[in-house]
């Protein structure tokens, strides 16, 4: 018998898949942690609890208010693993904790938007640029591609949280740019609109850092290899069925997206799918994890040497 059940519990939405089985009397037991509201980019993850509950597993997620509760609930033992932001390993190791990277989710989809009219990243000077916050990853990337393209400018920049209410207000002519993740532009605009352009894919200019991870707690993996080796698995396993049908893939995404049509959502996995945002391969590299440490330490994020793709990351779980 399979259960399925959405509930608040202290401020986070939990969705709850187990099975019961009397075959399987070594399943094993997996709680997975994200740290706000899941997309597209998330749902290969919660498919892949689903094919470990198939097999007799107990498998749970949890919707987190922040990325810093969820961090303490990983260090808590209150999950096992986390879909976690790789500016929130090295803040958390930065701090204390010994978080350990074990998979790449999904590259960098993120992709700077301006109004209609803006042709190059030089056009940008003066005008209302919106970012999430000072101190949000999308905004170390979006100050990336300035740096890189047009580091004269002083655009007038302003705090707008969400990517989706960011796509909105530049549809709308409140903002003349900003940055957004894919899956919001394409689910605002199919890909195209009128009144505003794409200046940049990221994944084009920075394909090397990494953005949204899958950790564990360094204190329990060799207590829990088993089931993350199991997850890290199957997890791969629902990246192979995206490339292979992305629009078969949104049928079985919708019903977690928060009412989103599937023809929305088979808009996005195509977009991601033809980016190839989705990783191929299991393996863990390890220059990419040190061109992201190197990324956030010249943002001002992490102090030079504190960091080593060692101390952040497990190459063991994946490269097998």
């Amino acid at each position: 018998m399979k259960i399925t059940l959405k509930s608040l519990l202290g401020g986070a939405a939990v969705a709850t898949l187990a099975t019961v089985s009397v075959l399987a009397q070594d399943a094993g037991n997996l709680t997975l942690g994200f740290p706000g509201g899941v997309g597209p980019t998330d749902i290969p993850a919660i498919l892949a609890l689903q094919e470990l509950e198939a097999q007799g597993w107990t498998t749970n997620y949890i919707e987190f208010d922040s990325p810093d509760i969820q961090t303490q609930a990983l260090l808590n033992g209150d999950i096992q693993v986390a879909s976690m932001g790789p500016a929130t390993v090295f803040a958390a190791n930065i701090a204390g904790a010994d978080l350990r990277i074990v998979s790449n989710n999904n590259s960098i989809d993120f992709i700077v938007l301006a109004k209609t009219g803006i042709e190059e990243c030089a056009d940008l000077d003066g005008e209302i640029v919106a970012y999430h916050s000072t101190g949000s990853t999308t905004t170390a990337h979006l100050y990336r591609y300035i740096a890189d393209n047009c580091p004269e400018i002083t655009p007038n920049y302003m705090v707008l949280s969400g990517s989706a209410n960011r796509a909105a207000a530049l549809l709308n002519g409140q903002i003349a740019g900003t940055i957004v993740r894919m899956e919001d532009w394409i689910a605002a605009t199919g890909g195209e609109d009128e009144r505003a352009k794409i200046l940049a894919l990221l994944a084009e200019t920075q394909s090397t850092l990494l953005t949204q991870t899958i950790v564990v707690s360094a204190k329990n993996v060799e207590a829990e290899r088993g089931e993350v080796e199991a997850f890290v698995d199957a997890l791969h396993a629902q990246f192979a069925k995206v490339y292979e049908d992305p629009a078969a893939y949104a049928e079985l995404a919708a019903p977690y997206l928060d009412g989103a049509s599937v023809e929305t959502v088979a808009a996005v996995y195509g977009a991601l799918v033809e980016s190839e945002l989705f990783p191929k391969e299991k393996a863990l590299s390890p220059d990419q994890i040190a061109d992201t440490i190197a990324f956030y330490e010249e943002a001002g994020r992490a102090e030079p040497g504190a960091l080593t793709p060692e101390n952040v990351a497990d190459f063991t779980l994946a490269d097998r």
